[in-house]
């Protein structure tokens, strides 16, 4: 009977070893909290339903088999090499949900909670001159080993139109009170900078309103803007400080271009986030408006990211680095109470990145490579 159930152990360790899984040492212990965000370009299932990209139709080579393996591959190296064992994992990019369902069926990561948000076929983008209708198949997903208390999904809207990018709002109980995530994925700058800025802009004005709204119902709660927000932490600068962007730095140049608004608009409408270096956030420059968050970004900056060797972002784009996947914290991270922000990294090593430190690009005719973009790290303090 024990040789009957120590070879059973094995059979499994060999199962878990061969299917790519590895018990390395984690990151997380119950002193902290790990979180990772992701985007894992284009996560398709093996199944042609009509909204697919080209490289991703049945048709064109792909297919099932291809897709088990690429799920395969991104769970082994979330639990391989990489030594994290995420408590949560925000993926940006995927088609539907039942793909987030297989990831958290995996023997690899085997979480117990998950959350899809979609993104539905919607009338062509505002700034298109046309009425024809597109389709974005890709969404958010979040997997969690924590429980959720509560999900919801917003929309939102620019003049009259409804920009068809959602925001997750995932609240999770940590054990150590409740931990609220703002799943993000703003517009792209395809069809040019500037031209789409409003549309990022939309998308703050959401999170600003939100951000306002939670600390009026629950004050104190800690509130982390996750995904990939399509802009730089120090996107004001890289534009000449031309024209106000989604995220803007606390600083007198950027608050004075803020304060230029046109006669007629709301004074208390902020449809921008304030990234602070200070911890806990303040605005400085800005007038009080509950839109103060902080970005470790600025760690890579001051040279604080140890892991920073060969990576000076999260996504490498015509030759330069972009940091447009984003933690953003609100002050309650900073209180000392139950939660509070420990460090950032950027998973900048091998199988995450090539041989010359870029994203390993997933490449859907070969298989090979895993994202276009790099996973960052957010490690949280629990008080015990």
């Amino acid at each position: 009977m024990k040789r009957s159930f120590y070879y059973q152990v094995y059979v499994l360790f060999l199962i878990l070893l061969l299917s790519g899984c590895s018990f390395a040492q984690s990151e997380t212990s119950a002193n902290h909290l790990t979180i990772v965000s992701w985007n894992v370009q284009n996560l398709f299932d093996g199944t042609d339903n009509g909204f697919e990209y080209d490289e991703f139709k049945n048709g064109t080579g792909w297919n099932s088999e291809k897709y088990q393996a690429r799920l395969q591959s991104i769970t082994a190296a979330l639990k391989g090499d990489s030594r994290l064992n995420p408590d949560i994992l925000a993926l940006i990019e995927v088609e539907n949900e039942g793909v987030i369902l297989d990831l958290a069926d995996s023997s690899c990561l085997n979480y117990k909670w998950s959350f899809f948000a979609g993104t539905p076929v919607y009338p062509a983008d505002t700034w298109q001159d046309d009425d024809s209708f597109q389709s974005v198949p890709i969404g958010m997903g979040v997997l969690s080993a924590l429980p959720f208390i509560e999900t919801r999904v917003h929309s939102f809207h620019l003049e009259n139109s409804s920009i068809p990018r959602p925001v997750a709002e995932v609240w999770v109980d940590t054990g150590s009170g409740p931990l609220v995530l703002l799943v993000c994925h703003w517009k792209s700058k395809l069809g040019g900078e500037k031209k789409t800025e409003s549309l990022r802009r939309a998308g703050s004005a959401l999170i600003a309103r939100r951000l306002a709204e939670i600390e009026a119902e629950r004050a104190g709660t800690p509130v982390i803007i996750l995904g990939d927000l399509n802009e730089n932490y120090d996107e004001f600068s890289r534009i000449g400080a031309a024209y106000p962007c989604a995220l803007l730095p606390d600083t007198e140049e950027a608050a004075a271009l803020i304060q230029k608004a046109p006669a007629g608009v709301r004074s208390d409408f902020r449809d921008f986030l304030v990234l602070s270096r200070e911890k806990p956030p303040k605005p400085n420059f800005f007038t009080a408006s509950g839109t103060s968050v902080y970005s470790p970004w600025y760690e890579l900056e001051e040279g604080l990211l140890e892991t920073q060797s060969n990576s000076a972002g999260s996504y490498y784009y015509k030759d330069e680095w972009e940091t447009i996947d984003h933690f953003l914290l609100n002050s309650a991270l900073f209180n000392g109470h139950e939660l509070s922000y420990g460090y950032f990294r950027v998973l900048s090593e091998p199988p995450f990145a090539n041989a010359a430190g870029h994203p390993n690009t997933y490449n859907p005719r070969t298989g090979n490579g895993l994202s276009d973009h790099l996973p960052i790290v957010l490690i949280l303090n629990k008080r015990q």
